[in-house]
Order: structure tokens, then sequence, then C-alpha cells
């Protein structure tokens, strides 16, 4: 690997809590609290108990309480695991510019190797920041790839980083982990899940992370993976269209931490949705004639805004639907997790009124999120254009208040939650799992 990959992982297998601003601080806690409280709905979203199931029985027992279960796995089992539930109902945070889930890749890499290792809540916490950064910055160097949804595809990268640091493997190790992590990486076909409706999309970054957890282990043994995992002539950055590998370097190694940069989301549905959805809360759904959505032209905005139909997986089809979506904001006057479950999911008033809305992608194409315009006609002949900017975002972020509500949908204790998020970088090994007890006693 090259000079300036050499002193980013250098960077990284060192990286502590120390190194965070207190904005950073903050932004880490609310994440992972963020994280671990949609986590415990998770059991209950389509094709994840089955999912769970086989961690559980096929895939032996380990030192690693899965949280919101009863089940003790080896670290990459219990860290796959715990990435669906926190992937479960498309309700994590996002990386809006560099399009990536990041909570769902770092956290269980974290949490699961630093149980079975007896590491500290420090430690997991500074895995967490290194796990996002990684995926982050990754995602931005490459850029949008046909057929690839970067947080599949690039999560074993993600995972790796994060194990890695909590183990505190030093440069040479930390970059093993990274390079054996590289097979499991950027594959052009995770978006076909998308294109299917299935609901195995919930699952694709628990393959990632199991893939990544299980190099750095390798790495923490001795096993030497390819050094220039990044920049080699087949690293994960000749992915890149202009091959301008000092241009990727600048984005790189530029100062600063991605865990102040991710978006949390206010609706349980692919991120694309959401703008769209924030406009129209409030407006009246009586009487509303045809409504059109304008949202960026581009190959993601494509995959929402198409007319609903039903193909097969009802939860998958609605969360990346703008029309169902929208249709449903307007006559439930909310988006929520009831949204994706019966009566709400198939009310037939909801998939007529979607017949209505239009989306139109004439708005100019741009990298990440974009705000959306609506325009909604009524039979009387009112008319009214409402807009919304991307709601969630670092630039107009979830009140606290907002954040504690979406975790107590989710959970039956949230300050438990809320209060092992805030404290765990101070958090001894034993405390650390002491802490997690309290929440995995407590069965959504």
């Amino acid at each position: 690997m090259g000079e300036p990959g050499r002193d980013w992982v250098a960077a990284l297998s060192m990286a502590g809590e120390a190194d965070l601003s207190d904005r950073e601080r903050t932004a880490l806690a609310v994440l992972i609290a963020d994280a671990l409280g949609i986590a415990g709905a998770g059991r209950t979203a389509p094709g994840v108990a089955d999912a769970l199931s086989c961690w559980e029985n096929d895939l032996g027992t380990g030192a690693v309480r899965l949280p919101w279960t009863r089940a003790s796995l080896p670290a990459p089992a219990a860290a796959a695991a715990l990435a669906a539930l926190i992937h479960a109902w498309d309700f994590d945070d996002t990386h809006d510019s560099a399009v990536v889930h990041t909570s769902c890749v770092a956290l269980p890499s974290a949490l699961a190797v630093a149980l079975a290792h007896g590491r500290s809540g420090a430690d997991a916490a500074a895995g967490v920041v290194a796990g996002v950064q990684v995926l982050a910055r990754v995602a931005a160097a490459i850029g949008g790839q046909r057929g690839m949804i970067r947080t599949a595809a690039l999560g074993a990268l993600g995972a790796a980083a994060a194990a890695a640091r909590t183990l505190g493997l030093d440069e040479e190790r930390f970059t093993s982990a990274l390079g054996l992590a590289l097979p499991a990486t950027g594959s052009a076909m995770t978006r076909q899940v998308v294109a299917e409706g299935s609901p195995a999309k919930r699952l694709q970054p628990s393959l990632a992370v199991q893939a990544g957890v299980s190099a750095a282990l390798l790495a923490n043994r001795g096993v030497r993976g390819p050094m220039s995992w990044l920049d080699g002539d087949y690293g994960i950055l000749a992915l890149r269209e202009d091959g301008d590998s000092a241009a990727a370097f600048a984005g790189i190694r530029a100062p600063g931490w991605e865990i102040a940069q991710l978006s949390l989301k206010p609706y349980p549905a692919c991120r694309y949705t959401h703008a769209a959805i924030d406009a129209v809360l409030g407006a009246r759904a009586e009487g509303l004639d045809t409504a059109v959505v304008h949202v960026p032209a581009g190959q993601a905005y494509a995959l929402v805004a198409r007319p609903f139909q039903w193909r097969g997986q009802p939860v998958a089809d609605v969360q990346f639907s703008i029309p169902w979506l929208v249709a449903a904001a307007l006559r439930e006057g909310r988006v929520d997790l009831s949204s994706l479950r019966e009566p709400v999911l198939t009310d037939p008033e909801i998939e007529r009124l979607a017949a209505r809305i239009h989306v139109e992608q004439d708005l100019p194409a741009q990298v990440g999120m974009a705000p959306a315009e609506v325009d909604l006609r009524y039979v009387d002949g009112t008319t009214m254009r409402r807009h919304a900017e991307m709601p969630g975002s670092p630039a107009h972020p979830l009140t606290i208040e907002q954040v504690e509500a979406k975790i107590a949908a989710c959970v039956p204790d949230p300050a438990a939650v809320s209060k092992l998020a805030t404290g765990l970088a101070g958090l001894g090994a034993g405390e650390l799992r002491a802490a997690l007890s309290t929440i995995d006693t407590q069965e959504s």
C-alpha cells in the first residue's frame, strides 16, 4: 500500500475517544443509542427471525450474549446477528454523501469482539469510530457503482476496521485485517435484492460483517493479508472510474471524523424517500386529485420513483416506494413502524391514493441526498407546493426528543439503552458485559 494509505491506517489503528471533539463524542453516543434501540424491534421484521434462528442454532455457541435475545454466540456470528437486528427495518443511520449505513456494520463488530476478547468500552467506542471512518471514506472514494449497494459491498472493510481497532491491533495486523476482508468486498450484485424487493436486503450487511470480523480475528492470530488492499492494482480504489488515486487519498485522509457526519432516520424506509415524506406531513389527503413529487435524476432515485405495485414482499415494496409512503403520510399523518404492519401495510385506501401520486425525476442530479418538491392538486381546484430538506441530516438533525421517542417505540426501557450509550467509553471489560446484560434480558 502506498505511503498515504499506510499513514491513514496507522492513524486509525491508534485512534481513540480522546481524539474526538465534544460534538463528535455526543454524535457517537447518540448513534449507539439509536442503533441499539432500533435493534430491539428487529426480530419482528420479515425474514429476520428465520435468519436469527440460523445464527442461534446452526453456527455454534460462544461467549457473546446477543442483545434482545437469549443467544450466546461466537463473535463473528454475534456481530452478524446484531447487524441484522439493527438493519432489520431500514431504520438505521446513513452517511448521506457516501450512501452507506454505518452503525449496522461498525457497532456490532466492535461490541462482539469487545465482549469475546475482554476489551473495554473505550476500545469498543474507538472501534465504532474506526469502522464508520473506513466505511464512509472508502464508499465516498469509489463513488456510486452500477449494481452495488455500498453498505453490503464495502461492509466487510468497515467491520474489519472496527474489530481490529477494538482488539488494539498494530498497524501491520490492522492492515492485514482489511486485506483479508478484501475477497468479501466490492460485489456489483448487491442491488439485485432491491430489484426483486427481497427482504434479504436486511441480511446483506450481516454477511459482510461476519466476513470482516472473521478477517480481523485471523489477523489477530498473525495471518497476513494483502497489504495493498486499498491502492493495489486490484485494490478497492481500482473501482474508481477516473483512476485518480491522488484525489481519492485526499478525500480519505481529510481531517475530521465521519461519526459527526451521519444522519439518523426519522422514517423506517429508504433514505431517498425521506424528503418526500417530510414534505407532505400535515397536508390534507381528503379531496386530493393528484400529487407530483419532484426528485433528482439518477439511478438511486429511480429505485423509489416507480409507480407503486405489489411484487410479493410487502414491507420491502412499500419501503422503496415514494408513491406509497407519501400516500401513507397523507392518510395516516405519520410514517413509522406501525406503517409497516397490519392494518396500515395493506390498507386499500393507501394503495388507491398511491396510484394518484406520480414521481418526476426532474431535479438536477447530485451526490447523496436531496430536498424534494411536491405539487398537490385537489378536486376543488386548489393547489399547493410543498418543499422539504432531507430530515435527520447534520444540517437538519433530529432533536434529542425525536431520537428518544424513536427508541421508546422500539424497546421496553429506552433509558437503559441511552445510559449504556452515553457511558460506553468509561466502562471496563466486565462493566461492559454487565451493562449490556441490562438490555439483554429485556426482549422486545
